[in-house]
């Protein structure tokens, strides 16, 4: 263990006290409600066991969070994004002694679902002195299922190339990722308000909602991400950071967002993807906001690598494109596909991570990579997204930056679907910008100067918008059933 590390989670988080909390919907909730909320949540779900929690950005599912978290009870996230018959699935598979729900989820096949496993069903309400708590199903017997032991979340997965997974992170773990996240996110101000509009049941939920709670800071909750909403929040608020997904950057560029909205802000931090450099650049000329992007996931319990604002300074011109140098207490290294060596600075490969708030060995990831001889990270798309066109491998990149030069595109996607001949073919779907108009032929003729052959997509679909999940990823499993 690294001398540095902390053991357990730092807290309580919910001391109460008048002061304000989290604004969502138009007012203000005190810390007295969090916790008031959180003792009358916990209550509900029995003295033990551990609880599920279908995760909507809402207060009362922030005071479950940080309940569960001070208690030491184990918190399950289950995706709210996802339709009844999958969220009984769920409910099922899971097997948790009880869970905490909106009561707009509680459908039949929801309730169903919760007495076949005995699971105790609680619904939740937003309500003025604290949340509104019932217990709609009673708890029963059960083959109950417990999460390994010391767990303290099981967060989700981002559900890039199908159905989130739960990823289980040790109390141990969540103590040293809200030590990071901390100093990472909060406002330059020390009590600048903090805008969140990321899902709260993946990595974004620890680490934007609960640093605010341990710190004091005040957390604007959003329910989801739109460019009007978030812009509007940091103009009243005047924080003077922000975080934007990706396809954020993209859809504030397109938007009729005054610049001087953001005037309050000093730097935007991007994660969750790769940020292409042309919206990079639009970003910083439109809004004179530096643009950091970072690199993490929820297997890795956060971010690993990212740009700090004097890494900016000095680099963001030579280095456009990277996603910044390793942070504090991990390392990074990129390795031969095949034999697992490491490669040279400058050379592409697989990445490979060791964290101490995981542990110590190395992780493999299927990211492609290279590292520069300064240390910076370069992302190059998923191996294990490579399309097998007749043994020639394609990195769906490849295509989609080709198809994101065309003035026309706003956005893009390409996936591999089979194919009797060859295995696989490339395929791909683009996201007009607003007010542009494109047609498949003009795409493929303008692709033909820029990809080679076997790169060439076999079809492209014309859309108004890609779909996509609650992280603003492009949801690639419903893309392959556009192409079936």
């Amino acid at each position: 263990m690294p001398p540095s590390a902390r053991t357990d989670i730092p807290g309580p988080m919910l001391l109460g006290g008048a002061e304000n909390a989290i604004f969502y919907g138009g007012r203000w909730r005190s810390r007295d409600w969090l916790e008031r909320s959180a003792r009358a949540i916990l209550a509900a779900t029995g003295a033990t066991g551990a609880i599920g929690l279908v995760a909507r950005n809402r207060p009362h599912h922030i005071a479950a969070m940080a309940g569960a978290l001070d208690a030491g009870r184990a918190l399950t996230m289950i995706s709210s994004a996802q339709s009844p018959v999958r969220l009984a699935a769920d409910i099922r598979r899971l097997c948790l002694r009880a869970i905490v729900a909106e009561r707009s989820d509680w459908t039949s096949e929801a309730l169903e679902a919760a007495r076949d496993t005995g699971s105790a069903a609680i619904s939740v309400e937003d309500a003025q002195e604290c949340a509104a708590v019932e217990l709609v199903v009673e708890p029963g017997e059960g083959k109950f299922r417990e999460p390994p032991p010391g767990t303290a979340l099981e967060l989700l997965s981002s559900g890039t190339t199908g159905a989130p997974k739960q990823v289980a992170l040790s109390r141990f773990t969540v103590a040293n990722t809200l030590a990071a996240s901390a100093s990472m996110y909060a406002g330059s101000e020390g009590q600048a308000a903090q805008i969140m509009a990321a899902p709260l049941g993946n990595i974004t939920g620890l680490s934007y909602a609960m640093p605010p709670l341990l710190n004091g800071q005040p957390l604007v909750l959003l329910d989801k991400f739109s460019p009007e909403e978030w812009a509007g929040a940091v103009r009243e608020f005047r924080p003077t950071r922000g975080a934007l997904p990706p396809a954020g950057i993209r859809m504030m560029l397109d938007s009729d967002v005054p610049p001087e909205w953001l005037s309050s802000l000093e730097v935007v931090g991007v994660g969750g993807g790769r940020i292409e450099p042309e919206l990079h650049v639009q970003f910083e000329q439109r809004f004179d906001v530096a643009v950091t992007p970072a690199y993490g996931a929820t297997e890795f319990a956060g971010v690993v690598a990212a740009w700090t604002l004097d890494l900016y300074r000095q680099f963001h011109e030579a280095k456009r494109g990277s996603a910044g140098q390793v942070v504090p207490n991990a390392q990074l290294r990129v390795v031969d596909m095949e034999a697992g060596k490491p490669r040279s600075p400058g050379e592409e490969g697989l990445l490979e991570i060791q964290v101490d708030r995981i542990g110590p060995d190395w992780i493999r990831t299927t990211d492609l990579a290279h590292i520069d001889e300064d240390g910076f990270l370069f992302l190059h798309g998923r191996a294990d997204a490579a399309i097998n066109r007749g043994g020639f491998k394609i990195v769906p990149e490849t295509i989609t930056n080709a198809l994101c030069e065309h003035p026309a595109v706003g956005d893009a996607a390409a996936i591999g679907i089979p194919d009797e001949r060859l295995g696989e073919v490339p395929v791909a779907a683009v996201e007009l910008a607003p007010g542009q108009a494109a047609s498949s032929e003009e795409l493929r003729k303008f692709l033909s100067d820029r990809l080679l052959a076997y790169q060439q997509p076999v079809e492209i679909h014309v859309l108004n918008r890609l779909p996509r999940n609650p992280s603003m990823k492009v949801a690639l499993g419903e893309l392959k059933v556009l192409f079936q």
